[in-house]
Parts: structure tokens; sequence; C-alpha cells
């Protein structure tokens, strides 16, 4: 779980890992929508929502 409760999506960084973590108690009731963010990710379409936030750990810190 991730401090603000929002998931991190996206590359990791470290080769063909990606991530789709950090959901806390709301796992379950955004899987699937992270779950299809991550696909388009990978496959390189452009997600339907704004991932502002939601891709690095810079918004914890500067």
């Amino acid at each position: 779980m991730t401090p603000d409760g929002a998931p991190l999506l996206g590359p990791s960084g470290i080769g063909n890992v990606w991530l789709n973590l950090g959901h806390g108690s709301t796992g379950w009731a955004m899987s699937m929508g992270s779950a299809r963010v991550v696909a388009d990710l990978i496959t390189q379409r452009k997600p339907e929502i704004d991932l502002d936030g939601l891709t690095t750990l810079a918004r914890y810190g500067k």
C-alpha cells in the first residue's frame, strides 16, 4: 500500500518488469482498470485515463 493510496503503474526500470501495485484497500475495485492501463502501456497504446502521478515514485519527494 502506498502512503496516498494511489497505485504505481508502469515500467519498473528493470528489464521487462512492470508495476501494478500499492492499491491498498481499493485494490479489488481498481484491479481491472489498473490491469488495462498496464496492458496498454506494455503494448504501447495510449491509456484511456490520465496517468499523471501514477507512474513514478517522484510523487513522494523531491
